[in-house]
Parts: C-alpha cells; sequence; structure tokens
C-alpha cells in the first residue's frame, strides 16, 4: 500500500510541476514584447501604420479607444512613451497591445464637439530599434465638425541646413501663457518638417523647444528655444499656412578638457582629450612643474587616425622620472572657438628611452594644392635625418631634381615651396623619403591652376542695403574655408573644381555674429540662409541666388504658394543647374 501511495505523490507532483512550467511559459509569451523571426538581410526600415480603428477623419466619435495597426511587431515602451493627444486637453489614456496593434484607452469621455489628434511620434520603433520616418496623426471629432486649419514650418540644422526627425515645435493658443504647458506639439519628419493640422480657428505662438524632459513644457533656465521670423499666426477655418524656414542652432559653450596624458617615451606624450580639437603649427603645451615654472615645450605632431581626440605630442628635452609636471595648453579649440582646459592629475616623467621611428604619416594635397601653396608633408616626430632632405627627389615632366631647393623643416613638417609658383602644363611627382621605410613614397598632388579655377557670385535677393551680410564658403572636406562680408552680392574667385556650401547672414545690429533671436520677449531672428552642394567648374562661374527666409516683414505664406528660392537646397535641381551651365561664361 505504501508503495502505491508513493507512487501516486511522485505523479503528482510531476503533473504539479508539469502545469506550473507550462504557466509559466505561457505568462512569458503573453507579457513580452514580440519579436519578428530572425534570419535574412537586417531589417532597416521603421514601422509603418497600415490603418487606425476609428479611421482618420471620423466625426461625432463617441468610443473609448482607438488603435493603430503597424505592419510589423513594434517596441512596446516605445509606443507607451510616443503617443500624445492634441490639443493638450489633459485627457488621461492607457496604453496596451493585441500582437501588432497599440490600444490608447480613454480613461473619461472625450469633450463634446472637440477635434482630438493622437499622435503617434518618430521615436516610435520596431523591435529592431528602427524608428518611424514621419509622424503619424490621427484626427477625430466628438462633433458634427472636424477642425481643418493647418500650420506648417520647417526646423533646418543652422551648420549643415539638413533636417532631422525628432525635433519639437510647441504651439500655444491666445491667450499665451509659456510657463504652462503647450497647447500642441508636432515633432519633425526626416526632412525637417514639421505640421500641426486640424487645428481650430484662432491666434497662435510657434517656437522650437530643445524639450529635453519631453514634458511639454518650457523650461527657460535649461532649455533652448528659438522663435521664428514671425511672433503669431492666425489661422481660419481651412487655412493652411506657412509660417517658413527655421534654422536651429545649439551653441557648444562648453570648453574641451585635457583628460590625460601619458608618457609613451622621456620625450613623447599621448594626450587624451574630451573632443576634437583644432590647432595650428605654433600651438603648443607648456610643461611645468608642480610650483608652475614651465620646464619645456611640447609641440603636437599629429591627431590619431583612429581616434580624433588624441593627439601625439614632443617635448624639447626629456622630462625625467624623479619629477612630476602638468600642462598648460596654447593655440588649442574646438570648432566652436572654446579654448581647451586642463582637467587631469599630474603625471610623472620617463626613464624610457624615445625609440619612435621616423617615418611620413599624411600630407595636405588631399583637395590639391593652389600654384603658390607648399606641398606639407608630416612626420612622426621631429625631423632628425638629414636623408628627408638628401633623399628627396621632384619629378617635374621627365625631369629629376636631386637638389630641389625651395625647401623648410619645422619640427615634424617638411614643406616643399614652388620656385614661385607651380608651372602650368606639368605633372609634379614628389619622392619623398620615408626612412622607417628606407624607401621613397610618391605624392602626386593635383595642381589647380588659373585656368582650372572657377568662382561662385552669391546675390541677395531680399537683403537690406544698410546691413552688413557675412558669408563662409566651405569645400566638402573642409578643407577650403573662406570668410569674408559684403552687402548685396559678391564674386568668389580661385576656388578648385569642387563641392562648395554656402552660409550667409545678415548682421541687423553690427555685432559680428548671427543672432537667433528671443521667444519672450519676442525679437526676430537675423536673417540666415544655407545653399549646399554648389559645384564649381573651371572656367565658369556659379551664380546664386539667395532669399532670406521670412525676413524683412515678409508675410506669412499659403503652402501651395511657397517659393521654391524658399527651399535651401533648391540649387541641386538637375534641369536648373544645367541651364545655368549653358548660360556661365568663363572667366
Amino acid at each position: 500500500m505504501i508503495p502505491i501511495m508513493k507512487t501516486i505523490s511522485i505523479f503528482l507532483k510531476y503533473c504539479l510541476s508539469l502545469l506550473l512550467t507550462v504557466a509559466l511559459v505561457f505568462f512569458v509569451k503573453s507579457c513580452a514584447t514580440p519579436v519578428a523571426p530572425t534570419g535574412g538581410e537586417p531589417d532597416r526600415t521603421g514601422p509603418v501604420v497600415l490603418s487606425t480603428s476609428p479611421e482618420n477623419g471620423t466625426t461625432n466619435f463617441s468610443g473609448s479607444e482607438v488603435r493603430f495597426t503597424f505592419d510589423k511587431f513594434i517596441d512596446r515602451n516605445s509606443f507607451r512613451q510616443n503617443v500624445s493627444i492634441e490639443p493638450d486637453l489633459g485627457i488621461e489614456f492607457d496604453v496596451s497591445f493585441s500582437r501588432r496593434s497599440g490600444i490608447i484607452e480613454f480613461a473619461s469621455p472625450l469633450p463634446e464637439n472637440t477635434t482630438v489628434v493622437i499622435q503617434a511620434g518618430t521615436d516610435v520603433s520596431d523591435t529592431n530599434r528602427n524608428r518611424m520616418s514621419s509622424p503619424y496623426v490621427l484626427a477625430l471629432s466628438t462633433g458634427d465638425i472636424l477642425d481643418d486649419a493647418v500650420i506648417t514650418a520647417r526646423v533646418l540644422d543652422a551648420e549643415t541646413g539638413r533636417g532631422e526627425s525628432g525635433r519639437r515645435v510647441f504651439l500655444y493658443r491666445e491667450p499665451f501663457d509659456l510657463t504652462q504647458r503647450a497647447d500642441y506639439v508636432a515633432i519633425s519628419d526626416t526632412s525637417g518638417s514639421v505640421q500641426f493640422g486640424y487645428i481650430s480657428e484662432g491666434t497662435y505662438k510657434a517656437f522650437w523647444v530643445n524639450d529635453i524632459n519631453r514634458n511639454r513644457t518650457w523650461d527657460i533656465e535649461r532649455e533652448r528655444a528659438q522663435p521664428f521670423y514671425v511672433e503669431t499666426i492666425s489661422v481660419a477655418q481651412g487655412d493652411s499656412v506657412s509660417v517658413g524656414t527655421l534654422y536651429v542652432s545649439t551653441p557648444d559653450t562648453t570648453a574641451p578638457r585635457i583628460e590625460g596624458v601619458g608618457l609613451l617615451s622621456e620625450r613623447r606624450l599621448r594626450i587624451r582629450l574630451s573632443e576634437e580639437v583644432e590647432y595650428s603649427t605654433s600651438s603648443n603645451f607648456s610643461v611645468q612643474d608642480t610650483l608652475g615654472n614651465e620646464f619645456t615645450t611640447a609641440w603636437p605632431l599629429f591627431t590619431s587616425d583612429t581616434d580624433q581626440n588624441i593627439i601625439f605630442a614632443q617635448a624639447e628635452t626629456a622630462l625625467p622620472e624623479s619629477e612630476t609636471f602638468t600642462l598648460v595648453p596654447s593655440g588649442f579649440a574646438d570648432k566652436a572657438g572654446n579654448n581647451a582646459r586642463v582637467d587631469f592629475s599630474p603625471f610623472t616623467g620617463s626613464s624610457v628611452q624615445d625609440t619612435t621611428f621616423l617615418e611620413t604619416f599624411a600630407h595636405n594635397s588631399g583637395s590639391g594644392l593652389f600654384p603658390d601653396e607648399p606641398l606639407e608633408i608630416t612626420y612622426t616626430k621631429f625631423i632628425d635625418d638629414n636623408a628627408v632632405i638628401d633623399s628627396l627627389q621632384i619629378v617635374t615632366g621627365e625631369r629629376v631634381i636631386d637638389d630641389w631647393e625651395f625647401l623648410e623643416i619645422e619640427r615634424n613638417i617638411l614643406r616643399i615651396f614652388p620656385d614661385a609658383t607651380w608651372e602650368s602644363g606639368i605633372r609634379y611627382q614628389f619622392r619623398v623619403w620615408n626612412p622607417y621605410e628606407e624607401e621613397r613614397e610618391q605624392i602626386e598632388p593635383d595642381i589647380w591652376q588659373r585656368n582650372q579655377l572657377g568662382s561662385i557670385e552669391i546675390t541677395l535677393q531680399n537683403n537690406n542695403p544698410d546691413y552688413l551680410n557675412y558669408l563662409v564658403i566651405t569645400d566638402e572636406a573642409n578643407s577650403i574655408r573662406i570668410d569674408t562680408t559684403f552687402t548685396e552680392s559678391i564674386e568668389i574667385e580661385n576656388l578648385p573644381p569642387l563641392t562648395y556650401k554656402a552660409i550667409v547672414f545678415e548682421d541687423v545690429n553690427g555685432n559680428g555674429r548671427w543672432d537667433m533671436g528671443y521667444v519672450e520677449p519676442y525679437e526676430t531672428p537675423e536673417p540666415y540662409a544655407i545653399r549646399r552642394s554648389i559645384p564649381v567648374r573651371e572656367g565658369f562661374t556659379s551664380e546664386v541666388e539667395l532669399i532670406y527666409p521670412g525676413s524683412n516683414g515678409s508675410e506669412l505664406v499659403p503652402v501651395e504658394e511657397e517659393s521654391i528660392d524658399d527651399e535651401p537646397d533648391g540649387f541641386e535641381d538637375e534641369e536648373n543647374e544645367q541651364e545655368q551651365q549653358e548660360n556661365n561664361e568663363p572667366n
């Protein structure tokens, strides 16, 4: 009898264990976010809304929930965090899911005779973290009428001229209280376009906010904001109005920091910074002892080609391991002009002798050389081998020159100058000695002669002739940069046949910089424009006409009438480009 009872007990325990396992698996499957099957090419497309329930534009809506159905499984947390209801009416809701659908259930009935927009933002992603390319809005009305006014805008980066998804624009309805939550929030798509749809008639104020905590409230102390070129917008039922283009700039006010110094030898330093910095041949590090007395000077050699935050430097004299040092940088700054500062503990010297091999590291001919520009070759340490000069050869056509006299050595840089200018029609080959490889390295740069160069003519169509305009032109590699000023038009000559970007702004207050305006109290931004991808061809002038968007008191522009010239990249149109090429005269 006892063995039988024992057998039954074991069987019951087995059944109970199996039941618990099945229940646990069912629970995990019901709670986890579904994941698409693996295998095949990686999925890089964002989720797409296939349908909604109810349909967009529904009137007399009296339901308690709406549903978004996607083409794939979505990351459920991303949906929860990026669903909003416009305008901000204090409507509370819960979010649940059913396979590929996200369900928004309202905690209480919606207000009567009200147009409500439920928006899924661009940060909604699938299970592979691919984000939606643009926001999706579902508009419905609890009354007979669906509000249909539309306010559009464009938010672009002030440095690149490109759009970016996820930027937020706040819209307040009159009377304005900017300390409260925004009535509407719109999110830019990948082109920078922003749209407030299904707006009721009234007067509004729009501005961009770096809404860090996504709470729909502008924290003046912590969050940057920029206004558009119009302070308020009035719309009626059926209106579709654009407030123009806003160029967003987030000034970098953080100074780069020297975070650490490692001695590879008694004279060679490896310096790590918090960000990439720019420097010249006159930049240096004053190496000081613990009393603040200068011990020696360390000169930058080059920036690491694998980590732009690391600079290798060489001290003029050895740093003994018996002493402790610190650095004082001079002439190092980030791209925003913030000077580098020290943020590390003092370091001790080294007894390791410097055995670094002298070898070529880089040269400056990537975008070609101008007729009077020297070829600069950077070596890995101070040049201390006479063979660098003695073994140098320059080939001009069929002639090999072993004793080129127009040379200069500055620490680790060899400069080869032309005799006045590099001659037109001659192909130069520089055979530069590499001591480590014990052979010559051949460099054949493009040399831009006068007849190969072109120019860019910039003309402003709506500038104020009383104000000065600042212009910056750079090539794609940032190896060519031209800063200048003008009034109505200017021609920049002697440019290599490359592709350029132009940034121009009108200096209304005469302080020499672009002012982005203020939201409160309102101050309009200074006129600003960008044109990307300006091609320059040999012997031709590329004519560029720019319009400052929204400047000089221009009125709001109905969407269907907005000028193509307001688009920052209008010059890239191939037909316009071909027409210009046919009409341009050689220089």
